[in-house]
């Protein structure tokens, strides 16, 4: 990378804990590449992975709230941040027969995006872009469905800004417009590489009021989101500018 792309990373390390030195935020700057390459590598592998191998690699802590919702007929909306393999979370939701849907932006040229929804779809993702999600994500939680948004480096559509790792980051609110119009929670989500597997943790469930602001919503989620950052800072990957006033 571009010694002005790395120090802006080494800096987000940094004020996200101001407690390290240059050389452990070089340090950390590098794990989050490195690993970033290994969740793309293992997005390939995972196309075609086996319910076997899913179960194998994979830890999963909180699956009792999903379930619970599942026996009332209900979906939910996962919340998941660029931390860790979320498409890897994705993979094991479906092994355990959890319908997932989401929505995907363009992914670099048209080729990769399309690969990339190719390899969603065929892993039984449903997948809506931006033009056409809203409709498409509640009628798929009144369905019984789980979305799944990336909630930290919102597209189009309302913002909010929250506390996150140290300073102030522009969340998407999509998450607390969908669970206030839908009255389905929020489940927040992290999947951390973990030994040569990975561990899937789903936070307890979190509503949005009817009249709740959405920041406190969104605010809420963070926090939850952030926990799992802290404790593996090197699986983060602040690779743009996290924080609104570039502190």
């Amino acid at each position: 990378m571009a010694p002005g792309r790395r120090r802006r990373v080494e800096a987000n390390h940094r004020r996200f804990d101001p407690g390290i030195d240059e050389r452990e935020a070089r340090r950390r700057g590098r794990t989050s590449y490195r690993e970033y390459g290994r969740t793309i590598a293992d997005f390939l592998w995972a196309i075609d992975i086996d319910g076997a191998a899913v179960s194998r690699r994979c830890r999963l802590v909180g699956m009792a709230h999903v379930r619970a919702l599942q026996a009332e007929g209900r979906g939910g909306i996962v919340v998941l941040s660029h931390f860790g393999n979320w498409d890897m979370a994705a993979n094991v939701a479906l092994t355990l027969g959890i319908p997932l849907t989401t929505v995907m932006a363009p992914v670099g040229p048209q080729l990769i995006t399309d690969l990339v929804i190719w390899a969603r779809q065929s892993n039984e993702i449903e997948v809506f872009t931006p033009e056409n999600a809203a409709r498409g994500l509640i009628r798929a939680v009144r369905r019984g469905r789980f979305v799944c948004l990336l909630c930290d480096i919102p597209g189009a559509g309302p913002t909010v800004t929250v506390d996150y790792c140290g300073g102030p980051v522009v969340f998407t609110a999509a998450p607390a417009w969908l669970a206030r119009v839908t009255g389905a929670p929020l489940l927040p989500v992290d999947c951390r590489r973990e030994g040569r597997g990975y561990a899937v943790e789903i936070h307890a469930p979190m509503t949005a009021g009817r009249h709740e602001d959405d920041t406190v919503v969104m605010q809420r989620v963070a926090s939850a989101l952030e926990l799992a950052v802290r404790r593996h800072p090197g699986q983060w990957y602040p690779f743009g500018e996290v924080y609104t006033d570039h502190g």
